[in-house]
């Protein structure tokens, strides 16, 4: 019974089609995401989580979001960097710590946090602390894969 089981479950695993990346020797991370708009904390790394969760009306609203990557201009949907601490301090001196994912995304999904804030990433027993206050916690709409004259490209691992 029990081989008839595991047996099962194997073939299920083997047949099941929510995969939803695939190696991609373009990304630093090997890793793409390919499943749409299938809602998962994977889904589109890079991309502006903030705005489209509030537009499309779907999934988790989120406070604060982003993803942090390896590379500066890393294009959307790579996987970035797993394990990050992206440790965010309010004006009030108030921290809250989020850890990237598999994915490198990163997001709160209730809470408040007092602006300006400030922001540093810690990894690996490195830090890179964002230079100037902001007021926006969607870290997307400045830190693109092309770069804006608010930020030069992603958020990027210590």
């Amino acid at each position: 019974m029990r081989t008839t089981v595991l047996s099962f479950l194997l073939l299920f695993a083997a047949c099941d089609s929510s995969n939803t990346t695939s190696a991609d020797d373009q990304c630093a991370s090997g890793e793409r995401w390919t499943g749409g708009n299938r809602e998962s904390p994977f889904m589109h790394p890079g991309r502006d989580c903030v705005s489209c969760h509030t537009q499309a009306g779907e999934g988790p609203r989120y406070a604060i979001a982003g993803t942090v990557f390896d590379l500066p201009h890393e294009a959307d949907d790579c996987f970035g960097v797993a394990d990050v601490i992206v440790q965010i301090t309010g004006a009030d001196g108030a921290v809250v710590e989020l850890t990237s994912n598999d994915a490198g995304n990163f997001f709160l999904g209730k809470g408040a946090v007092a602006t300006p804030y400030t922001a540093k990433l810690i990894y690996e027993g490195r830090e890179r602390p964002m230079t100037t206050p902001q007021t926006d916690f969607n870290c997307a709409s400045c830190h693109t894969a092309t770069g804006t004259n608010a930020a030069p490209g992603r958020v990027l691992a210590p």
